[in-house]
């Protein structure tokens, strides 16, 4: 290194060698607040957090018509960070075959809010039997609450609803 530049290197250490950083005065302003009004995404999480009991199921038939009663019992529990865990038990007939062939059923995944369209997204199901066969975990779910009531209502490719399932919050 030449002469000059380390006379350079030396001076610029003395005049810095001295000074300390002073306090902000004013916070440093990260992002955007996050919205945690009625309808919000976050509002609308810490709705769904904690377990629900199904207390009715219905469905439309495979080949059509009017939506029927299915008689299940089953639990939904949707925790902090989005996972999703869901156990059900039917024998009823008019249920799917896939979800009467097992004892329970139980499949663990992600619940993806769209609060703007009041909409659940499954994602990432995983469990004991094809999600595909029992839930339709492709199809939008509308979600609507009341109370300490959860309803949603699975919507088919025409847009009609195909599913309803109603819960309640229990803890």
């Amino acid at each position: 290194m030449a002469w000059h530049a380390r006379l350079v290197m030396a001076a610029v250490l003395l005049a810095t060698a001295g000074c300390a950083a002073a306090p902000r005065t004013r916070p440093i302003k990260i992002g955007d607040p996050v919205n945690t009004g009625p309808g919000s995404m976050e509002a609308v999480r810490r709705q769904l957090q904690g377990t629900w009991e199904l207390i009715a199921l219905e469905s439309v038939p495979p080949a059509g018509g009017a939506r029927v009663p299915i008689a299940a019992t089953g639990t939904l529990v949707y925790d902090d960070f989005a996972n999703l865990t869901l156990d059900a038990r039917t024998t009823d007939p008019a249920a799917p075959f896939a979800a009467r062939e097992r004892n329970l059923l139980s499949f663990k995944g992600r619940a993806v809010i769209d609060a703007a369209k009041s909409e659940l997204k499954l994602m990432d199901l995983k469990g004991n039997a094809d999600p595909s066969e029992v839930l339709a975990p492709e199809r939008r779910r509308k979600y609507a609450f009341d109370g300490d009531l959860l309803k949603l209502s699975s919507i088919g490719e025409k847009e009609e609803i195909t599913t309803i399932s109603t819960w309640r919050h229990i803890r």
